[in-house]
């Protein structure tokens, strides 16, 4: 068996999970180790790996997880994993503006359904659909607010971790990736590196039931109203500040002026139309 220490990928909802999951997948079988998605299996099934950390005591906990030779899903929340200073981690995340702006479409749109969740996501969809963009986004704010706070609790300053920002593997995935392998320090085949760097195609989709509807960063600015945007920023300042997603108090002022300017001139546009 090999001795290779186990990787732990954390991330959050809309931040390319499903990508790291198909290259965690593909990492896994190219190096001999063995993939393992205990929070999606769960939640195929209808079930929490949240409650099994806070209910079903440590001994279970300790046996699911192995320090060598396993890589362990993308987790799209803290879990406190024994041992965890002995695993490679990584934590990528997304700016939360943007995580917030596509939960909406996926909550009210494309979200996929398994039957176990049928009658929890149709009631959750029904009732986003009622509401505006920015309604949703501030009834949820408070649950990724207290996710990401978990993380810079937990994750931050820690050797074995490496933080990776969303929008940086999309800009530069082939930088992202070599970052990773780096920090796992493993070399996996140069035709699977040549495979996923190849693959990667961030591309914009606008149909809002994709899954993959929008990838590019600066979507919040395109979707949500001035005053929403300046209220994320404030709950999310020590996020944004530590991730690099902040700007100078100067710059992030010109922005949303220049953001307010053009909304105020689309609807002039629009009102002349009906004239």
């Amino acid at each position: 068996m090999t001795t290779t220490p186990s990787i732990i990928w954390f991330t959050a909802h809309k931040c390319a999970s499903v990508y790291a999951t198909e290259i965690l997948q593909k990492l896994a079988h190219d190096l001999g180790m063995t993939y393992v998605n205990y929070e999606g299996g769960l939640w195929e099934a209808g079930q929490s790996l949240g409650k099994l950390f806070s209910g079903d005591g440590p001994e279970k906990i300790n046996n699911m997880f192995k320090t060598t030779g396993h890589i362990y899903e993308p987790f799209r929340q803290y879990y406190p994993i024994p041992e965890m200073e002995k695993y490679k981690v990584i934590l990528m995340l997304s700016a939360p503006r943007n995580v917030l702006t596509s939960l909406y479409f996926s909550i009210a749109y494309s979200q996929s359904i398994p039957e176990s969740q049928k009658t929890q996501i149709e009631l959750a969809r029904e009732d986003a659909r009622k509401k505006n963009i920015d309604d949703l986004v501030i009834q949820r704010y408070p649950w990724l607010r207290k996710n990401y706070a978990q993380y810079k609790k937990y994750l931050f300053n820690k050797k074995n971790i490496l933080l990776l920002k969303y929008e940086d593997m999309v800009t530069d995935f082939a930088d992202g990736l070599n970052e990773i392998l780096k920090h796992l320090q493993m070399k996996p085949s140069e035709q699977l590196i040549k495979e996923l760097v190849n693959g990667a195609k961030f591309e914009v989709e606008k149909n809002i039931y994709s899954h993959k509807r929008q990838v590019k960063p600066g979507d919040h600015r395109r979707k949500l109203q001035v005053k929403t945007i300046k209220q994320l920023n404030l709950e999310f300042k020590d996020v944004l500040k530590i991730y690099g997603w902040s700007t100078y108090k100067l710059q992030e002022k010109n922005e949303l002026f220049k953001l307010t300017l053009e909304r105020a001139r689309e609807k002039l546009d629009n009102f002349k139309l009906l004239l």
